[in-house]
This record gives C-alpha cells, sequence and structure tokens, in this order.
C-alpha cells in the first residue's frame, strides 16, 4: 500500500532584519500518516449508544497518547452495527459466526437449559440452513468495507471491535482491496469468534460470562476486576463502558496500549515511513580544507528532516558545531540544531518538517568544514512526504 502523507504542520516565525527562525515542538512528526480509529459494536447496540461508546474511546484515547509521536494524528469514526431488535441480532450473531465455520458453537448454543424450545430450534434450523455467502452479502458488511476503503486511499485504519463488532471487522477484512489491506489492523475486544483479523491483539476477560460461555471463542486472557464483580453490569461483564473501559482497571490500559502498538505496527511496517538519503554531496575527489562558501542543496519535495551530517577533517577533533538549513526562496532558517558528535563527523538530529525547495546548508564552522569546489561535504536524511 502506498500512503499519501498528510502534512499538517504550524510555522512559528520570528522576523529578524535578514531572515526568520523556525522551529517545531518536540515530538511532532507532520509526516507521520493519519489514522483513523473505528469503533465497531456490539449487539443490541443503537446508533446513539454505540457512538457514546466511540466517544469514551476517543476520550479515554485522546488521554492515552497525549504528548507522544501519536497526539494530533488520529480522528474517530464509527462502524455501525445496526439493531433490529433482540431475537434478530442473536440469530445474526449466529450467522454471521458460521462464516468461520464453528458448527460446534451451535450445538453447544442449542443445548443451553435456560433456552426455550422454540428458540433452541430455531437455531438448530439457522445451522443447517446459513451459510457464509449469507454473511457476505449483509449489506451492513458490504457497508463497512466501503468505508474503510475510502479512507484507506491516504489513511491508515484501525478497527476497534466490540463483541458482535468482531465478526463484521474478520469479514470485512476479507473482502478489503488488497492494495489496501497492509494499512487496516484490528483491536478485538470480548471477541466471540475464534481469531482476529490480520492476527491483531485481542482482550477477553474472565470476568464476561458472556463470551466465557462459548466454546469456540477465544480464550479469557486478563483479569479485571480481582474478585466480586460489579453486578451492576447488566451484561455479566460483556459491557464495552462498565467492564471493559472501567476507569483504572487492567482491560482499559491494555485496550490503550493494544491500539498503539497497532498503530505504530501499522507505521513501521510501510516502507515510506524509514528514513531515506536525500541529499549527500560526498565524493571521492580530494578533500579541502576552509570556508566552502555557500553550499547549496535541492530537497525534492516536502520532508521530514531526521539527520544532517556533515565532514570536518581539518577540525582536530573539536567538539561538533550546529547545522542549519536556510531556505533561499521563503528566507526562513531552519535552525539551528546542535550536532552531538565530537570528530570529524557532525551529526544533528533536527526531527523538523521543511517544505520542499532550494537550500543553503549553514554549518557553524566553516573554517574546518572539508569540502571540493562543489561546496562543503553534508549528508541529510529524512522522510518524504506524500
Amino acid at each position: 500500500m502506498k500512503i499519501r502523507w498528510i502534512s499538517i504542520f504550524v510555522i512559528l516565525t520570528v522576523v529578524f532584519p535578514a531572515t526568520s527562525s523556525v522551529s517545531f515542538g518536540e515530538g511532532e512528526q507532520p509526516c507521520q500518516p493519519k489514522v483513523v480509529v473505528f469503533f465497531g459494536n456490539g449487539v443490541w447496540n443503537s446508533f446513539r449508544s454505540a457512538d457514546r461508546n466511540r466517544r469514551i474511546l476517543e476520550t479515554r484515547l485522546n488521554t492515552h497518547i497525549s504528548g507522544t509521536n501519536l497526539d494530533g494524528t488520529i480522528t474517530y469514526g464509527l462502524a455501525h452495527n445496526p439493531s433490529n431488535g433482540y431475537l434478530e441480532d442473536l440469530l445474526e450473531t449466529f450467522e454471521q459466526d458460521l462464516q468461520t465455520n464453528y458448527s460446534l458453537f451451535w450445538n453447544y448454543l442449542a443445548n443451553w437449559d435456560i433456552m426455550p424450545d422454540f428458540l433452541q430450534n430455531k437455531i438448530i434450523a439457522i445451522a443447517k440452513e446459513v451459510d457464509a455467502a449469507i454473511v457476505r452479502a449483509n449489506p451492513s458488511v458490504q457497508k463497512h468495507i466501503i468505508l474503510y476503503e475510502e479512507y484507506l486511499k491516504d489513511k491508515m485504519v484501525v478497527l476497534v471491535a466490540h463483541s458482535q463488532g468482531n465478526l463484521y471487522g474478520n469479514i470485512a477484512y476479507l473482502g478489503i482491496d488488497q492494495q489496501y489491506i497492509d494499512g487496516f489492523g484490528m483491536v478485538s475486544v470480548a471477541n466471540p469468534d475464534s481469531s482476529v483479523a490480520g492476527r491483531g491483539p485481542y482482550t477477553t476477560i474472565h470476568e464476561d460470562i458472556i463470551i466465557g460461555s462459548i466454546l469456540s471463542a477465544l480464550p479469557p486472557n486478563l483479569d479485571n476486576f480481582f474478585g466480586h464483580l460489579n453486578w451492576g453490569d447488566i451484561w455479566g461483564g460483556h459491557n464495552f463502558i462498565k467492564s471493559y473501559m472501567a476507569p483504572g482497571r487492567n482491560a482499559e490500559a491494555k485496550i490503550l496500549n493494544d491500539i498503539v502498538t497497532m498503530i505504530n505496527d501499522l507505521i513501521k511496517s510501510n516502507e515510506s515511513t524509514k528514513d531515506i538519503e536525500i541529499v549527500n554531496t560526498y565524493n571521492i575527489l580530494g578533500v579541502t580544507c576552509g570556508n566552502p562558501g555557500k553550499t547549496l542543496v535541492t530537497i525534492p519535495q516536502d520532508a521530514y528532516i531526521t539527520e544532517i551530517s556533515t565532514y570536518h577533517w581539518c577540525d582536530g577533533g573539536q567538539p561538533a558545531g550546529t547545522h542549519a538549513l536556510y531556505n533561499t526562496s521563503s528566507f526562513l532558517l531552519y535552525g539551528p540544531f546542535p550536532g552531538t558528535i565530537d570528530y570529524r563527523f557532525w551529526i544533528s538530529y533536527p526531527n523538523t518538517f521543511v517544505p520542499a525547495g532550494s537550500y543553503e546548508v549553514i554549518d557553524s564552522e566553516p573554517s574546518t568544514w572539508s569540502h571540493t569546489d562543489s561546496g562543503g561535504f553534508v549528508k541529510i536524511m529524512g522522510i518524504l512526504c506524500y
């Protein structure tokens, strides 16, 4: 998948007689891809209640990532699983679960003593008649696929799925166009299925008696309440807000950390996020010491500059100075950035966005900057913004 990078940046300028200096806050990464986190709801959720869950997730996650590299990069959406009543939701859940061929699930449910005979018979009939084609033709699943693909054209998508939302997510994953699939990730909560699309992480608490009753479901992997369950949760430990997002509990922390890990994994898996060599004026010709005069370079497109290095063969091992980039068109000065290497190869780490254009590289010690007639030796690394 080729991600188009969305560059959103704030330029703080201080006007001097000749130039302006530009600086960016620590941790800002304007070339980082934008991410949409969707919440996929479970059964018996109206649009209003499902959106309330989404808003809770949004608030908690924004607090969790505050001050990190993801701060300000996430927007949120709802992949709504419409509810048509208790019985319809129950039967729809069974139909979706059949997509992954878990016949034991049907037989187990049919043996529940508390289930009325007429419902047992209906379940058995569904188990015999419903096939995967019905699930794939589900209009809601098709809408979800279209929704994800629209965003995946230029963003990454993470689905946080709760309960039946996992079935929707697992099926939708199979229908997403392969050119977009490496930008999609799923974080599972209270999963009634036996897998997570793309082998994503999952959280099922031991107190969730709903999922615990499903033999084919992924096993519980977390204790959340350390003892007596809050029976005010009428879902028996299954409710997204009351149980899984209970403040300060293990489940909330794990879910939030899983989302952050998923986003960072998606970023790392995309080759476009790797540093590349943008400028390199080194050559095999003879080295001259002294002021090289103006060293002009071209940055071909907007970029997030991660590293600048200059060569100081004649400095006798002096402490590293600083680097800066001066845009010859806008007259903006980016830097100076302190060097961190004390011997010959001076390296600075700007972590700063610069627009495409022609730049003069400014080294704080031009008298010891090794060069040829074409200018000082400099290498610039960074992430190109698309």
